[in-house]
């Protein structure tokens, strides 16, 4: 380290000194305080021209009847030696006082402050066991001082400055990587970390997390995305652990540029032109494009990451540390095992046991949501936890299912959830699952057989995903727990024409003959789903007759539909006895073309809701300018949203699976950025959706 300065030296038959700092000094009857005061006569200032403006010359007059405590007389470079007797008692009762007092003018901090200039840039040049021991104690001086006069915006800027350049002395000489990283401010880069960033690149060694992110976020060619700033701690904790994941510990920065130099311009008349201090053989990398090219473009992949949990808590502050903001942290944030988090877990896991399934009631789950009517948002955000913690359920609106209000819900063990839109596959495997749910239930009792038809099947021939059949199997399971309702479906039974429907009708009538038997509950629900088919009744009866034609003998006719008296017939008989349960045998032939033919049906929905055979793969989404903060996928679906003032449901759904996006949590966060940029949300109702245009044109 090098000083580059013009010097003063002291006139010959001087007899100043410097009282070291926490001393005291007399000027006449008045007993100083603190120290770091130059007292005496004959010490020229540090340009050599004319006496060091600092220095307290007890020979000087004093006016101690009329202190000037508002500055009048002070000059814009005020010099102890010229300003007047008035102004001389305002300043040395200030220094008795300890300097405590703001209510005085900012001219005597700035007298103050030129002595310390004096010293750190000249004397302490000279003595380095004075410089260590001072320095630091000058420096928590001068931020005392800036605490007391940093509304003034001429004291804080040089303030600020001589505080750098005591940090450069403080850490000149010293290994960065034992200490943290100097916190970024956002005004200006801090002096160390110029430093410590150069002696990284020198010494080879990688950059840590912390000294990044400061990096990052002290350059002033970065602007902040609004989740850095409102969630700062969350931030930070973010880019650290993506930072250490990627780079194994922090990257290593090229030793290139000039030498670090740092400039100086005292705020004491004192001296003539800069002080400037190189430190040798340290490169000056501040500013090198690369390191910060891929810092800045972590940093905003950590801030989009957090733009869900910056909206929510930008509106709802309160929610901090609760499970609807854990919800919407970035999975390395969330700890499972801690707080309200992991008490929720723990609850969920010991309710799942060591079962690969379990049933549980809704009040218990909707207890944790903490509203009393609970919403979607607030069950969605349950299931984006228990994900998480490796638990899915059943139903959950994100794949298409109801906010539970009462009944069960279904726990199972799954592998990670994804929360992309359910597939093609797996629609129509719920809407078989329904219909057939419905006529396994209307007996009361659902048989091994009917099962066998409802999930097995459909399993393997809708090609669902690993997850995907564990998901059908819970929702099975959830299905015959609950009240299964034929409401809701008209609309996925649009898509499926004539043809496909009189499949579904033989599907069905199979699922309810695959006992050997057909309950008058099960026809009177066949009849429903026929009307709801759209199909006559008839259809429906033929595909009974065909799905009972060669059923097994049994104690019973098998029933059809309810009997209705005739005349001229006889009755027959009942059975003398009733043949064992243990002698009923199912034909394995029939229940083999049973299925096969719900193979067909299973088939033409595919054709329908499948993606049988397989399109291309989708190209990337062509980049485009993000609307109101979001991503790619959003952006492009508010520039996509039609003139209208509404759209259907199942328009809105076409669209968002056009943008591969999920329909209701598009809605979501669609509503979260128009929240941000006007005020209102973008999207309302059920269906039809409005559309607010005046939130639209905002966010465009």
């Amino acid at each position: 380290m090098s000083w580059l300065t013009e010097q003063g030296e002291v006139r010959r038959g001087s007899v100043a000194s410097w009282t070291p700092p926490g001393e005291t000094c007399r000027v006449g009857d008045r007993t100083l305080p603190g120290g770091m005061l130059y007292v005496g006569t004959g010490l020229a200032a540090a340009s050599g021209r004319g006496v060091e403006p600092a220095l307290i010359d007890p020979l000087l007059p004093v006016d101690w009847s009329s202190p000037d405590w508002t500055g009048e007389g002070l000059g814009y470079w005020p010099c102890y030696s010229d300003i007047a007797p008035r102004c001389r008692a305002a300043y040395l009762r200030w220094l008795a006082a300890g300097r405590r007092h703001r209510d005085v003018s900012v001219g005597y901090a700035f007298l103050f402050l030129y002595g310390l200039e004096r010293r750190v840039l000249l004397d302490l040049r000279r003595d380095d066991a004075a410089r260590v021991r001072e320095v630091p104690l000058i420096r928590a001086e001068i931020e005392r001082l800036m605490g007391l006069f940093g509304s003034d915006g001429s004291f804080r800027s040089y303030a600020t400055e001589f505080r750098g350049l005591l940090e450069l002395m403080s850490a000149a000489g010293e290994d960065p990587g034992t200490g943290s990283a100097p916190a970024a401010d956002g005004a200006r880069p801090s002096a160390r970390l110029r430093l410590g960033l150069g002696e990284f690149a020198r010494s080879g060694r990688a950059l840590p997390a912390d000294w990044a992110l400061s990096w990052v976020m002290s350059h002033p060619g970065y602007s902040p995305r609004t989740a850095a700033k409102r969630c700062p701690e969350e931030f930070r904790r973010l880019f650290a652990v993506r930072y250490d994941d990627r780079h194994l510990g922090g990257f290593r920065i090229q030793p290139r540029g000039p030498e670090l130099r740092f400039d100086y311009r005292p705020a004491s008349g004192g001296f003539r032109g800069t002080a400037s201090m190189t430190f040798q053989e340290v490169p000056d990398v501040f500013d090198q494009a690369l390191p910060l090219r891929r810092l800045v473009s972590l940093a905003d992949e950590c801030a989009e990451s957090l733009s869900a949990f910056s909206r929510l808590i930008g509106r709802s502050p309160e929610l901090r540390g609760k499970l609807a903001s854990a919800a919407e942290l970035p999975d390395e944030l969330v700890d499972l095992d801690a707080g309200e988090v992991g008490a929720f877990t723990e609850w969920a896991r010991s309710r799942l046991g060591g079962f690969a399934i379990s049933t549980v009631p809704a009040a218990d789950l909707l207890a944790w949501c903490g509203d009393e009517r609970p919403g979607k948002k607030g069950v969605i955000a349950l299931a984006r936890i228990l994900g998480r913690a490796g638990i899915g359920m059943e139903p959950d609106p994100r794949f298409g299912g109801p906010v539970p209000a009462g009944g069960s819900v279904v726990f199972f063990h799954v592998n990670g959830v994804s929360e992309a839109a359910p597939t093609s596959a797996y629609r129509a495997a719920t809407l078989l699952l329904h219909l057939g749910a419905a006529v396994s239930l209307a007996d009361g009792h659902v048989a091994t057989e009917e099962k066998q038809l409802l999930v097995g099947h459909l399993e393997e021939a809708l090609h669902l995903t690993r997850h995907e059949r564990s998901r059908l199997r819970a929702h099975l399971r959830w299905l015959l727990a609950t009240e299964v309702k034929l409401t809701g479906l008209s609309r996925r039974i649009e898509e499926v024409d004539r043809t496909q429907r009189e499949h579904l009708a033989d599907f069905l009538a199979a699922v309810a003959a695959a006992d050997g038997r057909v309950d008058p509950a099960e026809v009177k629900t066949l009849r429903r789903i026929a009307g709801l088919l759209k199909l006559a009744p008839d259809v429906m009866d033929r595909s009974l007759h065909a799905a009972t034609a060669a059923a097994p003998p049994a104690s019973a006719p098998v029933v059809v539909r309810p009997a209705q008296p005739q005349q001229g017939h006889t009755v027959p008989p009942p059975a003398e006895a009733p043949i064992p349960a243990s002698k009923l045998r199912l034909d394995e032939s029939l229940l083999a073309a049973r299925i096969a033919e719900a193979a067909e049906v299973s088939a033409l929905l595919g054709s329908v809701f499948g993606d049988e055979p397989p399109d291309p793969p989708r190209p990337a989404p062509p980049a485009v300018e993000p609307v109101a903060g979001l991503d790619a996928g959003h952006s492009q679906l508010v520039r996509a949203l039609p003139e209208q003032p509404a759209l259907s449901r199942a328009a809105w759904e076409d669209l968002a699976a056009a943008h591969r996006v999920m329909p209701d949590g598009a809605i979501d966060r669609l509503n979260e950025a128009a929240y941000e940029a006007a005020g209102e949300p973008l999207l309302e109702g059920e269906d039809p959706l409005e559309i607010n245009r005046g939130a639209l044109e905002a966010m465009l």
